[in-house]
């Protein structure tokens, strides 16, 4: 335990962290803080409307494969993110937005800014953490890091504004990242035993490879299976289009040779996606999702295995990860 204050505990969290950088725009809830950013070696980027700043955190996010952190003014200004946290939540983007608030003595009284900011946000984090207690800024600061990476998507800390000042004795938490491993062992065999048996297997490369890093190993997969090779919606850079076995996107707009071919498909193994509406609907007036063929769907994200469409076999593991279990 070493004495600190509240917003010192909070800025050498976010170094812990491996923060580097910060979107949005000054404001006076977090201007202590934001005075030992740089000492921190922290850079605030400024812009001109904090719903650019959110999208520019869920940008850096998805290029980085660290967290992006997006930081506004209490009440209008952090309302401004919604937007754009919507959209990371749903690229599963570990984007951590702190919003400070109005300081506890106000809160009830039209406190400057006022607005209650939990609920805002609450249809599209993975998790809330609110500083009831400056001793606890450190722990939930650090609760919120990790979980915007365990659970893929944006998490949310919200600090009222009298919670960054005094003196506490706290120890800065070390990040748990937590590796992911190629899911369960039945759910891999029987997976296996049915590409294994499979007439005309096709594969469908989606977000979770490119997140995983793990476009080699789909790449290595779909050889072994001498597949054809379709790109989920809006993730065609998850296959390389210069491979022979790829055939193009599904979904709105899409590639017709690819709908076509899965059409046919007795085993789709759908590998790191969500299977989501628009890359399963009918498009070019074609029927292409195939009702009859086995489903295998591979996430690390367990709540989207059979979602939009039922499955064969749910594999709840890393793309990546599991595609190199399937192929030895």
């Amino acid at each position: 335990m070493t004495r600190r204050t509240p917003r010192e505990a909070f800025v050498e969290t976010l170094v812990a962290n491996g923060v580097t950088d910060a979107f949005g725009i000054m404001g006076s809830a977090f201007m202590d803080a934001m005075d030992i950013f740089a000492p921190a070696g922290i850079s605030m980027i400024p812009v001109v409307h904090e719903q650019g700043a959110a999208h520019m955190a869920d940008g850096y996010s998805r290029v980085s494969g660290k967290h992006g952190v997006v930081i506004g003014q209490n009440g209008p200004g952090i309302s401004n993110c919604v937007t754009a946290i919507a959209a990371a939540f749903w690229a599963h983007s570990p984007v951590v937005i702190v919003t400070p608030e109005t300081g506890t003595m106000g809160i009830g009284l039209g406190g400057f800014q006022e607005a209650n900011q939990l609920p805002m946000f609450e249809e599209f984090t993975k998790y809330q953490g609110h500083i009831n207690n400056e001793r606890r800024m450190a722990e939930i600061t650090g609760r919120c890091f990790d979980r915007a990476l365990s659970e893929m998507g944006p998490t949310q800390l919200n600090i009222p504004r009298d919670r960054f000042y005094g003196d506490i004795d706290v120890e800065i938490p070390t990040p748990m990242p937590l590796d992911r491993g190629p899911g369960g062992e039945k759910s891999l065999n029987a997976a296996a035993d049915l590409l294994a048996a499979a007439q005309f297997p096709v594969m469908i490369s989606g977000g979770g490879v490119v997140m995983g890093d793990a476009m080699a190993d789909a790449v290595a997969l779909a050889e072994r299976l001498g597949c054809p090779v379709v790109n989920s919606y809006l993730h065609n850079d998850s296959f390389p289009a210069s491979h022979p076995q790829w055939t193009g996107p599904l979904g709105y707009q899409g590639s017709k040779a690819a709908m076509k071919l899965i059409a046919q498909a007795d085993v789709v193994l759908a590998l790191g996606t969500r299977l989501g509406p628009f890359g399963t609907l009918p498009q070019h007036d074609l029927e292409y999702w195939p009702e009859n063929a086995e489903i295998i769907q591979v996430d690390a994200d367990n709540t989207m295995i059979g979602l939009v469409k039922p499955v064969s076999v749910g594999i709840h593991g890393d793309a990546g990860a599991a595609a190199r279990a399937l192929l030895h």
